[in-house]
């Protein structure tokens, strides 16, 4: 009988220190977002439509007061709205170039912005494939 009572205390014990305790209330303020002037409410719950930034992308026309370097195309892929370009600097250093989208042949030779946005170990999700040192540049000159 004793053993019955103790082993009833022990599994109500049990059973009262398992219960769901309340959380606290979060301590975190809800974000405020400040809308652009003009820009339409959003509404609680509302999803955003996917909307490919890049579709309309086309390479600029380089201004003729930006420095630029001057490369021979060794190879270009088409990927998307991107071109990549292999070309070969006047310095006989193989570069790599991600541009929106432009027609080059290989063997032409280019100018491409001397400061340019430089990145290690890019992947291209689309090519799959890792370029070690890549180049994203707004637009090319070709020189012939």
């Amino acid at each position: 009988m004793i053993k019955l009572a103790i082993v009833v205390a022990v599994s109500s014990i049990s059973l009262i220190g398992a219960q769901e305790q309340p959380k606290p209330e979060s301590t975190t303020a809800p974000q405020t977002i400040t809308l652009p002037a003009g820009h339409p409410p959003i509404k609680a719950g509302q999803t955003v439509p996917k909307v490919d930034a890049h579709a309309n992308m086309k390479a600029a026309t380089l201004p003729d007061n930006v420095p630029t370097t001057k490369a021979t195309v060794l190879q270009t892929i088409d990927a998307d709205v991107y071109t990549y370009i292999e070309a070969k600097a006047a310095d006989n250093k193989t570069i790599w170039l991600a541009l929106p989208k432009v027609t080059v042949s290989k063997g032409t030779t280019i100018e491409y912005p001397t400061k340019a946005f430089a990145v290690t170990n890019f992947t291209s999700k689309t090519l799959k494939k890792t370029f070690d040192n890549i180049l994203f540049v707004e637009g090319i000159r070709i020189v012939n």
